[in-house]
């Protein structure tokens, strides 16, 4: 699909990390314990999992609540509480969509639970700018019956190097890794450093 875009949600568009402590740090205060006591119980959860991708907040919050003896939609409460999702998308997530809009179709790509990963499109103020049609949240978003659901010759920007490398081997899109740790290039696909160099790159494809 010409100009269609999709974006990785946590760590491309969001700072997952801050949201994290922020609803850690709401949790332990309204259950009066330490940031170590909490994360000893979470790590009874977080142990059963194979990593944040499989991060379900209602089994999270029944965990968590069985575990102090509390109600769980006081735990609930805490944990989708709108402040927890203020100003986690990262500064130049919200200015780099706004000049992309008008020019580019937008979409996601992401991994996890659709109704998580949705909630925090919303809460965090970016679902806005994302076609619905273009939306494609899978638990395993690199098996083949998930890529074969996306538009083909579509940018796919993901801050995973292993996404890209995935992505650019399938052949069927221009995936763009967004490296803001270090200043490694991806040998077999693009490379941005910011999303402020995102503009720049679409458009030298656009012209071609």
């Amino acid at each position: 699909m010409k100009n269609c875009t999709l974006f990785d949600i946590d760590y491309t568009l969001l700072n997952s990390q801050l949201f994290k402590q922020n609803f850690r740090e709401r949790i332990t205060k309204f259950l009066n314990v330490s940031a170590e006591d909490l994360a000893t119980v979470e790590s009874g959860y977080v142990h059963r999992d194979t990593g944040f991708t499989d991060f379900n907040p209602e089994e999270y919050i029944d965990y968590i609540s069985k575990n102090y003896d509390v109600k769980a939609q006081d735990i609930s409460r805490n944990f989708f509480n709108d402040l927890n999702f203020k100003n986690i998308s990262y500064p130049d997530v919200i200015p780099v969509l706004e000049n992309l809009i008008g020019d580019y179709k937008l979409g996601i790509f992401s991994e996890g639970f659709e109704a998580f990963q949705l909630i925090k499109l919303q809460k965090s103020g970016l679902i806005k700018y994302f076609d619905p049609e273009l939306t494609f949240i899978y638990r395993r978003k690199l098996t083949k019956e998930s890529l074969n659901l996306l538009p083909g010759g579509c940018f796919v920007v993901d801050d995973n190097y292993y996404v890209a490398e995935a992505l650019s081997k399938v052949g069927l899109f221009k995936p763009v890794w967004l490296n803001r740790k270090t200043e490694e290039k991806h040998p077999d696909c693009e490379t941005v450093f910011d999303l402020t160099d995102l503009r720049k790159l679409l458009d030298s494809y656009s012209k071609i």
